[in-house]
């Protein structure tokens, strides 16, 4: 969106229980069998005006939650982990269900959008249709380690413009404490430089280069330190490293995933 703004004002909105959005409603395995996860939906469109056809904000969330073991601290942790942008929940310790967090996030980014495109409608409405928003998540989890979920919110931001944005947020939850794992707890301390090895060099494998500098010749890390990103998927045999659109690259790259095995990152991982 134009700007990290939105709220609420939640109009024709709708909420029920929906496996549709792609939550795993069956039990984990691998010893995860006392959680389970289910799914919510909110559908909310709000115009700008009494006509119509004029310019309106869509937001839609299908969001998974768990049920079980640990359920109400894995559904807090989520909720405030960054896969909803604006990330109104990180700044309050206000506890929410997961339903009172969709409809209060719904709300606020309406009325957000009410708020300031109006202000800039009411004073541009020769170009009416470069105010339309939309914004769109669903997630569902992946159950691929014996000891961690991950969580996974696909997302879709439209502001006006010739495209929207899509980019996926992945967060991983350790199913024996409920808590949202990050690389330093993974790896030992001092892992950064020997990691970040491993990803030019699955990098140059990738785009059939010889070394960082083939990569800047790609606009892959032009410019920028080489890093790994919060944003990865703890799998089987190994970790995928996901770089969103424009991170670490031009446009036309889009999404950019690196894999590195656990063989590999031997000596790195705790």
């Amino acid at each position: 969106m134009r700007k990290s703004i939105i709220s609420t004002l939640a109009i024709c909105a709708t909420m029920m229980l929906a496996a549709s959005c792609g939550g795993n409603s069956g039990k984990g395995g691998n010893g995860k069998d006392s959680l389970t996860f289910d799914s919510l939906k909110v559908d909310s469109t709000l115009s700008l005006t009494e006509d119509t056809a004029g310019p309106r904000c869509h937001v839609s969330l299908c969001l998974t939650y768990a049920k079980g073991k640990n359920a109400d601290m894995i559904n807090d942790s989520v909720i405030r982990s960054g896969i909803l942008s604006p990330d109104y929940f990180s700044i309050t310790g206000q506890k929410l269900s997961p339903k009172e967090a969709a409809d209060s996030f719904v709300t606020r980014y309406l009325a957000e959008y009410k708020k300031e495109y109006g202000e800039i409608y009411r004073a541009d409405k020769a170009h009416g249709a470069s105010y339309n928003c939309e914004y769109i998540v669903k997630t569902h989890v992946i159950d691929d380690n014996e000891k961690y979920y991950t969580y996974i919110a696909d997302v879709y931001m439209y502001g006006g413009g010739a495209h929207g944005n899509s980019i996926v947020v992945a967060r991983n939850i350790d199913a024996a404490t409920g808590k949202i794992v990050s690389l330093r707890d993974l790896f030992v301390p001092g892992y950064e430089q020997g990691l970040n090895d491993l990803i030019v060099k699955a990098l140059c494998e990738k785009y059939e280069v010889n070394d960082l500098k083939g990569l800047n010749d790609k606009t892959i890390f032009l410019g920028i330190d080489v890093y790994a990103p919060d944003n990865f998927i703890i799998g089987k045999k190994g970790i995928t490293f996901i770089y969103s659109p424009d991170e670490i690259a031009c446009h036309a790259e889009g999404e950019i995933r690196v894999t590195i095995s656990n063989d590999d990152m031997e000596g790195l991982l705790k």
